[in-house]
């Protein structure tokens, strides 16, 4: 997925002034939130607003704010929305998370968050990419501070991690008050360790439901499973 732009369905990807460009992961999160009953949304970290665009997809009444830290990454996101069929669903903050200020509450907040806990991989050279990928600028008790206190009662908090940065992070948000109503392990394949989660929080106590999703078949194919997930959105 590392072309200049990426064709969707329903709209179109601009992904050449962005360090992090459309991943399984954000695509797996999107299809794997229920955006349903949902009326508005915060997509921290927008990125190339692959998020905001299909959970608006998902659902035409959503009303979505995206926030984006990096300005490229931030103008290349406005211009995805501008450019889509969604435009009127989605609106755009430029800055960091921790000084977005508003009076809404959300019934889901979603996130595909930085996820190199505290290192500085100076393999990394491309300092957006960095910025995009540690958490130097957005940590976990961040996260789960600001979405604890934007949420509404009944609302969820939707994100992606690596399996090491899941154990953190579902560690800090049951500290926080949370509760985990779904843990998705997600394989690469079925002969192969878990290598992300997808977890679902809310403030309200549940019994926590655990399943476990795989993405490829043994001979590298695709499973029936992701491709009916994804058919809305694949061409």
């Amino acid at each position: 997925m590392g072309n200049q732009y990426f064709k969707f369905k329903q709209f179109l990807i601009n992904q050449d002034k962005c360090a992090m460009k459309v991943g399984t992961d954000s695509v797996l999160l999107a299809c794997l939130t229920d955006a349903k009953n949902t009326k508005n949304a915060l997509d921290i970290g927008t990125g190339t607003g692959i998020i905001s665009l299909m959970l608006a997809q998902k659902n035409n009444e959503l009303k979505i704010d995206a926030i984006e830290i990096d300005e490229l990454a931030y103008q290349q996101a406005k211009e995805n929305f501008e450019n889509s069929p969604f435009n009127s669903q989605i609106k755009i903050h430029f800055g960091a998370v921790q000084q977005f200020e508003t009076n809404t509450k959300y019934d889901l907040i979603i996130t595909n968050p930085p996820y190199f806990i505290e290192k500085n991989n100076h393999s990394i050279i491309n300092l957006q990419r960095a910025k995009a990928r540690h958490d130097n600028e957005l940590s976990f008790e961040e996260i789960t501070e600001k979405a604890y206190e934007l949420l509404t009662l009944k609302g969820v908090l939707n994100l992606i991690l690596p399996l090491n940065e899941a154990i953190i992070f579902k560690q800090l948000a049951l500290a926080k008050g949370f509760f985990c109503h779904q843990t998705i392990n997600i394989k690469p394949k079925s002969n192969k360790e878990i290598n992300r989660v997808v977890f679902n929080f809310s403030k309200q106590f549940c019994i926590e439901h655990t399943q476990e999703f795989v993405i490829y078949n043994l001979d590298n194919s695709q499973t029936k499973a992701y491709i009916e997930l994804t058919k809305d959105f694949y061409l």
